[in-house]
């Protein structure tokens, strides 16, 4: 039998056993608490900067001149930065549009073909209304240049009669789309519709209201 003394010594040797293995089990814990919280910052790190690359443009898509097919005709980047309004007359025939043929379709209206390769459409007080040039690069009808692509395009801005330029415009417009049997189309070639011809008209106007605003 064990005297007082030694149970007591075994009592408080099992108790301070207790007491170690519960401290190594809360340092365990702590511990793989710890590496979770080093995991979430790193993966929010990471995502973070992932953000900011895609945010400054980053990309893994190697350069597009590098699969760029030339093209023998393109179209031609004439969509304005500043306030010009554009048509385009698109054709399902190739070359379909020449000096001549565009030349012979303005046959009775007042117009120019200028020497740089574009015509100049006049209104009745022999001002200028719009232009109208080749869709296609190089833009002009120079040297014998065809396109299947007319673009016309108004400057209401410096216009002295900017509505009645675009009226003449959309009028010219709907007799080229006759004569060639082609499609009338907005500046992003999509179908010109009646709303569309509204909405431009009012820029037209909004156009004409601020030059006259800044100027004034």
């Amino acid at each position: 039998m064990f005297n007082l003394p030694e149970i007591l010594t075994i009592v408080i040797g099992a108790l301070l056993a207790l007491v170690f293995i519960d401290g190594i089990r809360r340092a365990i814990r702590i511990r793989r608490s710890s590496l979770k919280v080093d995991l979430m910052d790193v993966d929010e790190y990471v995502s973070k900067d992932f953000e900011e690359e895609w945010m400054q443009g980053f990309s893994d898509e190697p350069p597009k001149e590098e699969f760029e097919v030339r093209e023998e005709e393109t179209s031609l980047d004439i969509k304005p930065s500043t306030s010009l309004l554009i048509l385009h007359l698109g054709s399902q025939k190739k070359g379909q549009f020449s000096k001549d043929s565009i030349s012979a379709a303005l046959n009775g209206l007042n117009f120019v073909y200028e020497e740089k390769g574009l015509f100049t459409v006049l209104d009745a007080n022999e001002n200028i209304a719009f232009s109208i040039i080749n869709g296609k690069k190089p833009g002009t009808f120079l040297e014998d240049n065809t396109s299947d692509d007319l673009a016309l395009v108004l400057d209401p801005v410096n216009l002295s009669s900017p509505l009645e330029s675009f009226d003449l415009l959309i009028q010219i417009s709907q007799s080229l789309k006759e004569i060639f049997e082609c499609e009338v189309l907005d500046e992003d070639r999509n179908l010109l519709t009646k709303q569309m011809i509204e909405h431009m008209r009012q820029q037209v106007i909004e156009y004409r209201r601020q030059h006259l605003a800044s100027t004034g």
